[in-house]
């Protein structure tokens, strides 16, 4: 009777993890939290960014259609000291992380978007027109093949080239 007894407890015993391999599982996820977590943040800096190209489409278009009439981007800002349809279409632009799109009036047909939330927060990205694969200049009267931008050249001073959009890079 005493043996039915002890073999009846030594299969009730419960298996299970021990103390250590929960640590282990622990420190594995701790690693791969640490790994993920920087990425992300890389992710969302990368998509805000690309907010400022794709919101601004409207824009490029306007203007490369102003330097296919034109042949030249001198007076894409202003008309006789009036703004003209390309400064009020990109004033009136707003999204969820850029506040402000400029036309930055040097006559290279670029245009400057800031952001105002997010992690780019207060900082500026340039948009330049490509002519024949070449930034434009300030006056650019040469009108490549049919007078068409050829691509959009983005820059920024204090927003690292990583987090630009890849459309324009």
């Amino acid at each position: 009777m005493q043996t039915t007894a002890k073999n009846a407890f030594r299969n009730l015993k419960q298996g299970g993890f021990t103390l250590i391999e929960l640590m282990i599982v622990v420190a594995i996820i701790g690693v791969l939290a640490s790994i993920a977590v920087p990425q992300y943040q890389n992710y969302v800096g990368r998509a805000q960014a690309a907010e400022a190209f794709t919101a601004t489409a409207g824009v490029r278009t306007d203007i490369a259609v102003y330097y296919a009439e034109n042949g030249s981007f001198l007076g894409y800002t202003s008309s006789g000291g009036n703004a003209n349809f390309n400064q009020g279409s990109a004033g009136a632009l707003n999204g969820q992380y850029i506040g402000e799109v400029a036309l930055n009036g040097t006559q290279n047909g670029a245009y400057n978007v800031t952001f105002d939330a997010g992690v780019h927060d207060g900082k500026t990205i340039t948009f330049t027109p490509l002519i024949g694969g070449v930034a434009a200049t300030a006056g650019d009267a040469s009108a490549s093949a049919n007078g068409q931008i050829s691509g959009w050249q983005c820059a920024s001073e204090d927003i690292g080239d990583t987090f630009l959009p890849s459309a324009c890079r």
